[in-house]
């Protein structure tokens, strides 16, 4: 019977490309870029490895719920020094910059993309968010949650 070409592990790593309209990612996506465990992934936060974390737990004193950037798991993920040293050199506004983009406003069903959480975190979090009664959300808040949540 002749071996399937699916039945061994290949050595060779895959590039899965990521929607610009996600640029930050969960835990196990991190886990999948590396092949490591989230111990040894929180080490590299821990260490300062990875400076572009996020915790948008709805109690950020508890259990963390981590958002990396995905342009830092990208560079950190191919051990591309250069890019890593850049990334890390970057000041805040523009790091955040490039998270939100231009956009002045972002709609529910944004905001759950960019940050990966549901509706019901997104309430929770909506005080945080410097949400209003309106259906969208200021980037002047979403600017001000991602600095305080920033782990650094």
């Amino acid at each position: 019977m002749p071996s399937s070409p699916l039945s061994a592990p290949s050595p060779v790593a895959y590039r899965l490309p990521l929607s610009p309209r996600v640029p930050l990612v969960k835990l196990d996506t991190v886990i999948a870029a590396r092949g490591e465990n989230s111990q040894i992934i929180e080490k590299h936060v821990d260490r300062g490895r990875l400076c572009w974390v996020f915790n948008v737990s709805v109690k950020p004193k508890g259990i963390r719920d981590l958002r990396f950037w995905t342009r830092e798991v990208s560079a950190f993920a191919a051990a591309q020094r250069d890019e890593l040293a850049a990334i890390h050199a970057a000041d805040v506004r523009s790091v955040l910059n490039e998270i939100l983009g231009d956009r002045e406003e972002f709609q529910p069903g944004d905001i759950c993309l960019l940050l990966g959480i549901r509706r019901p975190t997104l309430m929770q979090l909506r005080g945080e968010l410097l949400a209003t009664r309106q259906p969208c959300f200021p980037r002047a808040g979403l600017e001000r949650f991602l600095k305080r949540r920033l782990l650094q």
